[in-house]
């Protein structure tokens, strides 16, 4: 019995150190993130990066629709396609 309260004891006292040890190095990575996101050449980039998604996105959308459609048709040709050779190879005695 004793060596169990010792062993609990010991994976209690195991958790406490490692919360804490978890929770600073969670707080430190957190504050380092937020002065990097923060730094003003970041913020600069991140800027550009806006920018430039603005300027592309309805370019990119409209060759996103175009692509679809050419699928699209694409798709409904080898059905069509398909179609017929089964309707060709059933009708046929």
């Amino acid at each position: 019995m004793k060596g169990k309260i010792l062993f609990v004891a010991g994976l209690a006292a195991g958790y406490v150190v490692g919360a804490r040890a978890g929770r600073q190095s969670y707080e430190k990575i957190k504050s380092r993130a937020g002065n990097v996101w923060h730094d003003p050449n970041v913020q600069k980039g991140v800027h550009k990066a806006e920018d430039f998604v603005a300027e592309n996105a309805p370019i990119v959308g409209k060759k996103a629709a175009e692509t679809a459609s050419d699928a699209a048709h694409a798709v409904s040709e080898k059905v069509k396609s398909a179609t017929s050779k089964a309707d060709d190879t059933t009708t046929t005695p």
